[in-house]
């Protein structure tokens, strides 16, 4: 085999390598999408399925404070000593797989004040895999969103997605959800904010 037929051999080589990787790369983008679109799909579907449920509507704190969670959830109040935490009304899903609760707390200090010295406090004790914490509106009412993923305290992590509203009376009104980061679904933003907006405040 002389010299030429030996590059023309090795050019095609190349140019075969060059196929297959192109053609990888198509298949892998056209699955992304595929499974991405599929994702979106299934999350409209569980998302019209929780508003088909219902939401129910709790009034409480002598009627300064309303909000709703959907009426599938289990829901229960709990009393705190201290006079703190005001307010708590703890939740679970019927597949156990979202829990949390909705507070107020009467805060002498500030919002934002109260939220730094909180991450200070957990930063050390817990291990945070991701920590992101923004400002929103809620009617009208200033908040923080908070989301963050730290480890358990066996295995895995847990996903956070908290939501802190400031009262404007001494008061912050809190919204928490919990799942396991492997149960987290595209949704449950959309749903959570849903139940965030539902708060009305006097």
């Amino acid at each position: 085999m002389n010299e030429f037929t030996k590059k023309i051999i090795k050019k095609r080589y190349v140019l075969l390598a060059s196929a297959i990787a192109l053609t990888f790369i198509f298949s892998m983008t056209f699955f992304n999408k595929i499974s991405s679109t599929v994702e979106v799909f299934r999350a409209n579907i569980e998302l019209q399925k929780m508003e088909k449920q219902g939401y129910k509507n709790y009034d409480v704190l002598d009627g300064s404070f309303r909000f709703s969670i959907p009426t599938s959830w289990n829901a229960w109040e709990q009393k705190f000593v201290g006079g703190e935490i005001i307010y708590n009304l703890n939740y679970i899903t019927p597949n156990k797989k979202i829990y949390g609760f909705i507070q107020v707390w009467n805060m002498e200090k500030p919002l934002g004040e109260f939220l730094e010295e909180s991450k200070k406090a957990a930063v050390g004790a817990v291990d945070f895999k991701n920590y992101d914490l923004k400002e929103i509106m809620v009617n009208r009412k200033k908040g923080y969103l908070l989301e963050y993923i730290r480890a358990r305290d066996n295995e895995g992590y847990i996903r956070a997605y908290e939501a802190f509203v400031d009262g404007s009376n001494g008061r912050i009104y809190r919204a928490s959800f919990y799942t396991d980061e492997k149960d987290w679904r595209r949704y449950y933003p959309l749903m959570f904010n849903r139940i965030i907006q539902s708060f009305s405040i006097k």
